[in-house]
């Protein structure tokens, strides 16, 4: 149904179709073979989910998850993935056992043992460098979370960019030879919201200053040279980018994998490796406490000299990503 026409999933859903209907509010939210219609796709997908169509609900769940094109609430958000999952639809279902972490087909009892205090909150850190500030955290995702989060997005590797500076976007680069992909609404579901508040509760930041976050691959031999996070004025084009999203003052990475060998995090000015264990984060400062940029902060991502390496990379800005005020 996908491939069919706006026109005609239009018409479809004025005749009650509720498959047609939710089919049509996601092609309209993520703008795929439309012009993006936010606003248009929520109401479709409220009505789909109304006459019983699972997807409507569960993507009704990841925007209230995820505070779009709402305010955000975890129990509206469970409130739709229960109904999404009663609904038979068998994503939903998936994911409310894996968030309940328990099995069964009671879906209201499965949504009763949801703990999203729990589940978001973070293990204590351990100091790695204080200059600039390095710090570790074992065990800050579960391997069922790890393997969860590359599942979601493994299917959108592309080839890794870096920001252009003579003009705005991206390009490839011989700096930069592994693979990327984001988790975009398409593939961000309850799950890696956990994950991201987690995060925030790490660092002590709100989730508004978060990037999209990145799953990021690694084949042996593949690297990510010396680089720094933050961004330098030096262009017009990098200039209005600082200005219009504000600096990179925080890296996050997620280790999802460690069934490989080399592929250590490197901070070459201070002489730190860091090589994570599965579930292990590594939390750094891109800037000091006054603002200025820590050039100390660089840092590579060494080639992996057997098997693959999977991470989650998550950038901190200084000011709303949408925005707002923080």
């Amino acid at each position: 149904m996908d491939a069919i026409a706006i026109d005609t999933l239009r018409e479809r859903a004025r005749q009650g179709d509720a498959r047609a209907l939710s089919v049509l509010g996601r092609r309209l939210l993520l703008g795929l073979g439309t012009p993006s219609a936010p606003q248009e796709g929520h109401a479709c997908l409220v009505g789909a989910a109304a006459r019983g169509d699972g997807e409507a609900a569960a993507l009704l769940a990841r925007l209230s998850a995820w505070g779009a094109l709402q305010p955000q609430s975890w129990p509206e958000a469970l409130h739709h993935l229960q109904r999404a999952a009663e609904f038979g639809w068998t994503p939903a279902q998936r994911e409310l056992r894996f968030l309940a972490r328990h099995e069964g087909d009671d879906w209201p009892a499965l949504c009763g043992r949801v703990d999203i205090g729990s589940l978001t909150a973070s293990p204590a850190s351990r100091v790695l460098a204080a200059s600039p500030k390095v710090r570790a955290i074992k065990d800050f995702a579960t391997p069922e979370e790890c393997a969860w989060l590359i599942g979601l997005a493994r299917d959108d590797l592309r080839r890794a960019q870096v920001y252009r500076k003579d003009a705005e976007g991206y390009m490839e680069s011989g700096t930069r030879t592994n693979s990327e992909a984001d988790y975009t609404f398409g593939n961000a579901d309850l799950v890696l919201r956990v994950i991201i508040e987690r995060i925030a509760r790490a660092v002590g930041l709100s989730t508004r200053l978060f990037e999209v976050a990145k799953l990021l691959h690694y084949e042996p031999g593949q690297q990510f040279a010396p680089h720094h996070d933050f961004q330098q004025p030096t262009t017009p084009a990098l200039a209005r980018e600082i200005a219009q999203r504000g600096q990179r003052v925080a890296t996050v990475l997620v280790y999802l994998n460690d069934d490989f060998e080399g592929g250590e995090t490197e901070f070459p000015r201070i002489g730190l490796r860091h090589r994570g264990a599965t579930g292990d984060a590594l939390m750094f400062a891109n800037v000091r406490p006054d603002g200025a940029l820590d050039h100390d902060s660089l840092h590579a991502g060494l080639p992996t000299t057997r098997g693959v390496k999977w991470v989650l990379s998550q950038w901190i800005r200084s000011r709303p990503v949408d925005g707002g005020a923080a």
